[in-house]
C-alpha cells in the first residue's frame, strides 16, 4: 500500500526541505534530495540507494512510478509537491538518496583521464563540470581543497544527474598526488602563469588535468607539483574562462590528441 501525505505540517515534509537547505545535514545523514525522473532514475542506475520517494500523481502517473522505482513510494498531493520541490518541471517526482562511497579504480594499462577540481567553489561550474566528463568520458574525478557540497540541488540540477554517472572522489592534495604518481600520471595545471598553450603539448599517456577555484586558480601546491602548467590562449580583454569552459576545453584537447579512442 502506498503512504499518502496531504499535510505541509507532516515531519516528512520538513525532513525534506530540511535536507535541501542544511549540508550539514546531508552530511550527518549521508543523504540528500534528487528532483525529476532523469536525475533519480540516472543516481538508480549507477548504484545509489533511492530511500524514498515522493510524486504527485496529478504530475506523473501513478503507474510509472511504480514500474520504474516499485516500493517506498509516498504520494503527495499539489501543496506538498511545490513545497518539496524546487523547480516546477521535475515531472512530479522527488527522492531522498543516500551517498554511494565511489573509489579510485583507475584500470592499469590504459590511458586514464583524471579531473582534480581544486577549490572550486560555485555549483552551477561543478555541475557544469561533471557534464563535460561524462561527454569526455572521465575516468576519475578528484576534489582538493573542497569548497563545495557535492551534493548541493544546484550541482545536481546544473550536472542534469550526471554527478551519479561520474566517479568522483574527495582527497587531501598530499593524498591526491600520491595516487597520480603511483599510477605514472603526467600532470597538467592550468593557470595564468603558464608558458605553454593547452593544445601545444603532449597528451600521450594517463593524464591529470588541475583546475583552479574561480578566483584564485589553482594552488601554489599543484603549481609546484606538476609536471606542465599550461594555459588557454586570450584573445580578447580578459585573462581567462570560467573554470567550466576551461576543463571542457581541456578535456576535449586531450581526447581529440586521442583520437577520441584513449
Amino acid at each position: 500500500m502506498i503512504k499518502k501525505i496531504t499535510s505541509l505540517e507532516n515531519r516528512e515534509v520538513k525532513h525534506v526541505i530540511k535536507l535541501y537547505n542544511k549540508s550539514k545535514l546531508r552530511r550527518e545523514s549521508r543523504s540528500f534530495i534528487v528532483e525529476g525522473k532523469r536525475e533519480i532514475k540516472l543516481a538508480f542506475d549507477n548504484g545509489f540507494q533511492l530511500e524514498k520517494i515522493y510524486f504527485n500523481p496529478n504530475i506523473i502517473e501513478r503507474n510509472r512510478v511504480i514500474d520504474e522505482f516499485g516500493s517506498d513510494l509516498i504520494e503527495v498531493n499539489n501543496d506538498v509537491y511545490s513545497k518539496i520541490s524546487l523547480r516546477n518541471t521535475t515531472e512530479g517526482i522527488v527522492a531522498i538518496v543516500k551517498e554511494k562511497k565511489n573509489i579510485s579504480n583507475l584500470n592499469t594499462g590504459n590511458k586514464n583521464l583524471v579531473l582534480v577540481l581544486d577549490g572550486v567553489e560555485k555549483p552551477g561550474n561543478l555541475g557544469a563540470i561533471f557534464r563535460s566528463c561524462d561527454a569526455a568520458n572521465v575516468d576519475l574525478i578528484i576534489l582538493t581543497n573542497q569548497k563545495c557540497d557535492l551534493y548541493n540541488p544546484n550541482v545536481i540540477r546544473s550536472s542534469l544527474g550526471t554527478v551519479f554517472t561520474q566517479n568522483i572522489i574527495q582527497l587531501k592534495t598530499n593524498d591526491a598526488l600520491n595516487l597520480l604518481k603511483k599510477h605514472h600520471f603526467s600532470i597538467f595545471a592550468t593557470s595564468l602563469k603558464a608558458t605553454k598553450n593547452y593544445d601545444s603539448v603532449s597528451y600521450d599517456q594517463s593524464t591529470a588535468i588541475v583546475v583552479g577555484s574561480e578566483n584564485l586558480g589553482i594552488s601554489l601546491f599543484w603549481q609546484k607539483n606538476s609536471d606542465n602548467l599550461i594555459k588557454i590562449p586570450m584573445l580578447g580583454s580578459i585573462d581567462s574562462l570560467n573554470v567550466s569552459v576551461s576543463a571542457a576545453l581541456t578535456l576535449f584537447e586531450v581526447n581529440r590528441q586521442n583520437k577520441f579512442n584513449r
